[in-house]
């Protein structure tokens, strides 16, 4: 074999070995990840958590019970959302009998040679306290789980 062949060889098996190590890692941290921490129930940010956790798992069932009464009213027929979202907390600011709760919404889409697409959106929840307890009163389009929308 030749001095070139032997360096062609060589440089092969440590691309290998890297593309190796990339995948172990993205496994391990895939793995890894935990759940985030569930906020206070009687909160604005603990019911959006709660809500938006039950429509990424197509539990639409729960995510009604999250809706404000005008809204859930008005909600003749219930879609699932489609694709995967996650949601971190940016802000929230409680005025009275209402809530605003920022958010920032990673949206995975398909998949391809080096993983999934992902894209980030600003987005808000607005809330309204009924009976003593948060509600949501519109969500992002990402989370909106009406027909024809959330209000």
């Amino acid at each position: 074999m030749t001095e070139d062949g032997r360096r062609s060889r060589i440089l092969l098996i440590a691309l290998l070995a890297g593309v190796g190590v990339v995948i172990v890692i993205a496994v391990i941290a895939v793995l890894t990840r935990g759940t985030p921490d569930m906020l206070p129930a009687g909160t604005p940010q603990g019911v959006v958590q709660r809500y938006a956790q039950a429509v990424t798992d197509g539990d639409l069932t729960t995510a009604r019970r999250y809706l404000a009464t005008e809204t859930a009213d008005t909600c003749d027929r219930i879609d699932p959302v489609q694709g995967d979202s996650r949601v971190a907390l940016v802000a929230t600011k409680e005025t009275g009998d209402s809530a605003r709760v920022d958010v920032v919404i990673t949206t995975v889409t398909g998949s391809g040679p080096f993983g999934a697409d992902e894209y980030e959106s600003d987005g808000s929840f607005t809330l309204v306290r009924e009976g003593g307890e948060w509600l949501v009163d519109t969500a992002p389009w990402e989370f909106t789980i009406c027909a024809g929308g959330v209000r």
